[in-house]
């Protein structure tokens, strides 16, 4: 018996010593973002700060070029990622606070993902994703978990946040938050609907 509670013990120990050195994601944001460092450079040449019409103006340029294309119903932009074990699909949306982006919303998934096929489910992609982001930013994303114990990846540099979930067995989903901004309830979304988003303005 003696035995049994000084194993029990050491555990709690142990536990406890894991649970002291995970550090904490609020702390960790509030903490960059005191730094006042800015760091609003997102991807493809997006950035914090665009306004609504330079985000579908750059948008045009880079379908033009080839760079990107309409993602599903013309609800976002789509950007093929290859080098990885299988293409890439990276779907993505802003979201704007006084006609400026303060948040990118990314969904990614293996381009031939199948209900069937579990070589291309998340849990293969997410390596790969957080492999991409801290080539992209330069900082390796750390694993969290949230209030209900589900784990999350999530990295801060200055102003910059970086939260990855992942949604379910297709879908990885990222976003990159302005943490300086406070948004009013709603954010507001681009007008007119769906549209291909390069599609020229009147």
């Amino acid at each position: 018996m003696m035995k049994h509670n000084l194993i029990l013990n050491l555990v709690v120990v142990l536990m406890l010593g894991l649970s002291a050195c995970q550090p904490d994601f609020k702390d960790m944001v509030e903490k960059e973002k005191a730094t006042g460092i800015r760091n609003d450079s997102l991807f493809l040449g997006y950035h914090f700060g665009m306004s609504q019409d330079s985000f579908y103006k750059h948008s045009f340029h880079l379908n033009q070029q080839g760079v990107v294309t309409n993602g599903p119903e013309n609800n976002s932009v789509l950007y093929a990622i290859s080098g990885y074990d299988h293409p890439i699909d990276m779907n993505f949306y802003p979201d704007f606070e006084d006609r400026k982006i303060y948040k990118m919303l990314v969904l990614f998934n293996y381009n031939a993902w199948a209900p069937w096929n579990k070589q291309l489910f998340t849990k293969n992609l997410l390596p790969h994703v957080l492999d991409l982001l801290s080539k992209w930013y330069g900082k390796e994303l750390i694993k969290y978990k949230d209030d209900k114990g589900l784990p999350f990846w999530a990295v801060a540099d200055g102003n910059r946040m970086i939260k990855v979930i992942v949604q379910n067995e297709r879908l990885i989903r990222v976003n990159i938050i302005d943490s300086s901004v406070t948004p009013k309830p709603t954010p507001q979304k681009a007008p007119d609907g769906p549209r291909p988003l390069w599609e020229k303005k009147n």
